[in-house]
């Protein structure tokens, strides 16, 4: 349970709240189900800060009965700017894990100068050259809510993650409507298959695309995470 409860988080309008193809600062917040029990709450933030670079972040850890037999909190995040032409670039991503006494950290600094990228992860670094648009694991899901809100629906995402270059590409399945905690909301239903794990996202058009709910399935277990709050933020 400890490693689909870790996994779930690595996942992470038209005239709605959001006006433009960028969305402003917001917050969402999101329960976690397990077997039809509620096993622990997240939240989901964009800032912009005042130096005019951008803060993106997840916080997740267990609740009610499962934090009493494994607390796990997850902190990641991602520092980026934009170009004049609006595209988003990584600066920095921090990932934090603890559970328990143990702790994991994965770190990738963008140096955009010399085109390379500094990834540090189970206590070893190595570099990764750069190519124009790549991201880290987190930003590109940000990406994807921008990309949906311009009305691509192929999508592709080139990552830098664990010393390499990885691809990613959401297969979209049709539209949805889905039960969440701001009731029934129209959205786009995407999965992304990797290896033996498998991830759906529900992309609500009226929310910027935000995920709103999040199923993964890992050896026939099956986790979700599903929005129950979201507003704009200073």
């Amino acid at each position: 349970m400890k490693a689909l409860f870790v996994a779930l988080f690595l996942l992470l309008s038209n005239n709605g709240i959001y006006a433009n193809d960028f969305p402003p600062p917001f917050k969402a917040e999101y329960k976690v189900y397990a077997k039809g029990f509620s096993v622990g709450k997240g939240t989901r933030t964009l800032k912009r800060l005042k130096n005019g670079k951008y803060l993106f972040q997840t916080v997740a850890e267990t609740t009610g009965w499962l934090s009493f037999f494994k607390k796990i909190r997850i902190e990641e995040q991602s520092l980026f700017t934009r170009t004049k032409s609006g595209n988003i670039r990584p600066l920095k991503y921090t990932y934090r894990q603890k559970n328990g006494s143990k702790k994991r950290t994965n770190e990738v600094i963008f140096d955009w100068t010399k085109g390379m990228a500094k990834n540090t992860f189970n206590g070893e670094t190595k570099m990764i050259p750069l190519q124009e648009g790549t991201l880290d694991r987190l930003l590109y899901q940000l990406v994807l809510m921008q990309d949906l809100k311009q009305g691509k629906r192929q999508l592709k995402y080139i990552v830098a993650d664990k010393g390499k270059i990885k691809v990613y590409t959401p297969k979209f399945l049709g539209h949805e409507r889905v039960e969440t905690g701001m009731g029934k909301l129209n959205s786009l239903k995407y999965m992304r298959v990797s290896n033996h794990r498998r991830t759906t996202l529900w992309c609500a058009r009226a929310l910027h695309y935000l995920p709103v709910q999040v199923e993964h399935v890992e050896d026939g277990d099956v986790f979700s995470m599903l929005l129950q709050s979201v507003r704009k933020i200073d």
